[in-house]
């Protein structure tokens, strides 16, 4: 309900849901695994608190994005 007007929600998931939650944690871990390993080799620094990400590189934007 939003100034009240009920919406429906069409795409996507529900934020602070439990299953989205899951969903985002079961992506993510597969991308980390590949990110994680290379910057590793490359002795730079990688941190994950639920929705945030902090991590260190010297390739280019290309490269990463």
């Amino acid at each position: 309900v939003y100034e009240k007007k009920f919406y429906r929600q069409v795409i996507g998931g529900a934020m602070g849901s439990a299953f989205t939650l899951t969903l985002a944690n079961i992506f993510m871990w597969k991308w980390e695994k590949q990110l994680v390993h290379r910057l590793k080799v490359s002795n730079e620094i990688y941190g994950r608190y639920v929705d945030a990400i902090f991590f260190t590189s010297n390739d280019s934007l290309e490269f990463i994005d």
